[in-house]
């Protein structure tokens, strides 16, 4: 590498520290392929080796502390040997915190990775996988259709007046207060806001 490039490289580096969002656009610049309005949350990793390898779609949300790897070192015990593979993450897609990729797999479409899972194998269109290695839970339509019916019994809020940690302490504590019983639900606007 030369001279020139390690320092855009070490700018790109603290400019990442100072500025979260720029994320992305850092990892655009390492060769990932990233599609519009896709959320990359920092930190998450993304395989620094050949991070070309990687293609993610538009509209996808890739939580913090998410792994994608495009290399496998533990053949190398099998001899010299290191496994590379692409990983594809299809537009519409949610990986969940802490969720670990691995090479040669592809996320379908409108796919849903729970929160830790370990994903070693494709995952299809339209379904919620998670778990360590990743397993079908549910489609996305019965998804869906179960959240929905459990926020018609669920508190509901709008997120933008409590996802802050300066917001009223009477606030903080109604909500606390709402969710005694179990869990919640955020929404961009509540169903009966006419604005």
């Amino acid at each position: 590498m030369k001279l020139t490039e390690k320092i855009k490289h070490m700018t790109r580096r603290l400019r990442l520290l100072a500025d979260k969002g720029y994320y992305p656009s850092y990892l655009r610049h390492q060769g990932v392929r990233i599609g519009k309005d896709a959320v990359i949350l920092y930190p998450s990793y993304i395989d620094g080796r050949m991070p070309y390898l990687v293609e993610i779609g538009d509209n996808v949300v890739i939580s913090l502390h998410v792994t994608i790897l495009t290399h496998d070192a533990t053949s190398a015990w099998a001899g010299d040997l290191i496994k590379v593979g692409r990983v594809t993450i299809k537009d519409h897609c949610f990986i969940g915190a802490g969720s670990t990729i691995l090479c040669n797999t592809t996320i379908g479409p409108n796919a849903i990775v729970g929160a830790g899972s370990v994903v070693s194998r494709d995952i299809p269109p339209d379904t919620v996988y998670a778990g360590s290695p990743a397993r079908f839970v549910c489609t996305m339509e019965e998804f869906t259709r179960k959240n929905k019916d459990a926020a018609a019994h669920r508190p509901l809020v709008e997120g933008c007046h409590y996802q802050h940690p300066y917001i009223p302490i009477q606030r903080k504590d109604a909500l606390k207060k709402s969710l005694d019983d179990g869990f919640g639900y955020f929404c961009a606007r509540l169903p009966n806001d006419k604005s």
